[in-house]
């Protein structure tokens, strides 16, 4: 019996928490994030993409040499780091 009440007192706790928890989801958030609303006004102000110099700073692509100078040295280090102990 003791089971059984334990079983439907979990169950009502676990259908409850999104009924308690409604007045709570409007208030803002703690970290200071915008809710939904500003994000999606903030979005249709500046499109979501940021200014055309700050896209003209990022780096460059790496060259086919570099790409494989990175490569060969990221491999080497692998192997270095997952060699076989000796003696184990």
């Amino acid at each position: 019996m003791k089971v059984w009440l334990a079983i439907v007192l979990g169950w009502a706790v676990l259908q409850a928490g999104p009924v308690l928890a409604g007045p709570w989801r409007s208030m803002p958030a703690v970290q200071g994030q915008p809710d939904r609303a500003d994000r999606g006004q903030q979005r249709q102000r500046d499109g979501g993409r940021p200014e055309r110099s700050e896209r003209q700073d990022r780096p460059q692509r790496l060259s086919d040499e570099e790409r494989r100078d990175l490569h060969r040295d990221l491999d080497k280090a692998r192997r270095e780091i997952y060699r076989p102990q000796p003696g184990r």
